[in-house]
């Protein structure tokens, strides 16, 4: 369980880095079979968490790394007025 848990934080900090926040409900359900299957092997109540905790881990780095983006490219540094005309 801690694996794909670690996996969805991964894909949440590179969705939150280079898409938008439409591409979340998509990878959230793909997040359902592989709780399913955690589900199955180990009980309901297991992969009931496995898909919450994936799904907070997800969001969370999606959140993180738009943050980061956004940052970035908020605070880009300045050019000077005479560069302009070069």
């Amino acid at each position: 369980m801690l694996g794909i848990v670690l996996a969805s934080s991964i894909c949440g900090l590179l969705l939150g880095r280079y898409f938008r926040v439409y591409v979340c409900l998509p990878a959230i359900l793909l997040l359902v079979p592989v709780a399913f299957v955690v589900g199955y092997a180990d009980g309901l109540a297991t992969g009931i968490v496995a898909f919450i905790s994936c799904a907070v881990a997800l969001q969370g780095c999606f959140l993180l790394g738009a943050m980061v983006r956004i940052f970035i490219e908020n605070f880009e540094p300045q050019r000077a007025p005479s560069e302009d005309f070069i």
